[in-house]
């Protein structure tokens, strides 16, 4: 009589540790994923002294495909330079200036208010730009 709620019990705890640790790693896999793009995009800013459009868009696409949206409406914004005419070079000693805001899917919503006690992934750093204007 008693074995049948022990094992229903037992049953039950073990599902659920399953799905908390399912849970769990899909956000962590998410995020990784976010700063990911979140290097990359750094890296090549720093490199071409801008965000390029191009860039830009192809990023944006990879966000949309993983059903990401953007937090403030645009996923780079507060982004700095965002034009070639105001590219930063490394002869003045100029900064590029990314930040990136991205409301993953609900359950990494969920997992990262738990976590960190906001819904959005953030991320905001400056590097020194690394493009040398040939012309100065």
């Amino acid at each position: 009589m008693l074995k049948l709620p022990v094992f229903l019990t037992c049953l039950s705890v073990i599902i659920f540790l399953f799905a908390a640790v399912a849970c769990v790693e899909m956000y962590t896999l998410e995020r990784a994923i976010a700063r990911g793009f979140y290097t990359d995009l750094l890296d090549d800013m720093q490199d071409i002294g801008y965000l390029d459009a191009e860039l830009e868009s192809y990023y944006r696409e990879k966000m949309n495909e993983l059903e990401w949206e953007a937090a403030k409406g645009d996923y780079f914004a507060g982004t700095w330079p965002r034009e070639e005419s105001l590219r930063a070079g490394k002869q003045v000693n100029d900064l590029v200036h990314l930040s990136l805001s991205i409301r993953p899917t609900r359950l990494s919503q969920w997992m990262h208010y738990l976590f960190e006690g906001e819904r959005v992934f953030t991320f905001t750093g400056s590097r020194p730009s690394e493009y040398f204007d040939p012309e100065w």
